[in-house]
């Protein structure tokens, strides 16, 4: 499998892949520790939760058709247009990587974005930071009042009572479908019934965790996982 890297978002329906892959691909994991200094015992180190991994890397947009571009010759400004729009309109994507050591499919935000031309050529230098995205949620508190007993006495009132209330819990991560293979069958044909483009069948393969050498000889009635967001209503 050739290496390469695909941006996409709001289920596939946007995205391209990087046309030039980059000359190195950094992945950055730091915790967080914090220092404090102690009276008799100097400075000590405690740590925290690790932070969120970072990935950043470096490339061109060619400004023509060339043999060692990954993809289908798109002009530079397209890329740059997509690109702005994600990050002005705070969208949440896809980043997956396959093809190295080590693949990647996580769901990034995009930090930075940078882009410059190139003395004596039309191509377009650009750099990009990313940083991978959790699910969050806040959850909901309702302030319920609750009245006491009414005790007659001229000295004591009715007091009231402040009662935290939860709100209901929020939903359980989406469970992976399954699909179990027929006689025909192959991860590309799976990935064109439930995007619409057999190309995303490497997400597919990253997911099952599917080698290279077995995508021709996969058993009938091997169930293989579909991605949540194949599945999930648009």
């Amino acid at each position: 499998m050739t290496t390469g890297i695909y941006l996409s978002a709001k289920n596939d329906s946007e995205g391209f892949r990087i046309p030039v892959n980059p000359s190195e691909l950094p992945f950055k994991l730091a915790a967080d520790g914090e220092e404090f200094k102690i009276a008799k015992t100097g400075t000590v180190n405690v740590s925290k939760p690790m932070q969120l991994p970072e990935i950043a890397f470096s490339s061109f947009f060619p400004a023509t058709d060339t043999h060692y571009a990954e993809t289908q010759f798109v002009e530079p400004k397209k890329y740059i247009d997509q690109i702005t729009k994600w990050m002005a309109e705070e969208t949440v994507i896809r980043f997956i990587y396959v093809g190295g050591s080590f693949s990647i499919n996580d769901l990034v935000t995009i930090e930075s974005f940078e882009a410059k031309d190139q003395f004596g050529t039309a191509d377009v230098d650009y750099s990009i930071s990313l940083k991978k995205y959790v699910p969050f949620g806040f959850k909901k508190m309702e302030l319920v009042k609750k009245q006491t007993e009414t005790v007659k006495s001229v000295d004591k009132k009715p007091t009231e009572q402040v009662v935290k209330k939860e709100a209901p819990r929020e939903n359980p991560k989406p469970v992976p479908q399954t699909y179990s293979l027929v006689k025909g069958d192959s991860l590309w044909k799976i990935a064109q019934k439930y995007t619409g483009n057999g190309a995303n069948y490497k997400a597919l393969q990253s997911l099952n965790g599917i080698k290279d050498s077995d995508l021709r000889r996969l058993p009938i009635g091997l169930k293989v996982k579909i991605p949540p967001e194949w599945t999930a209503k648009k």
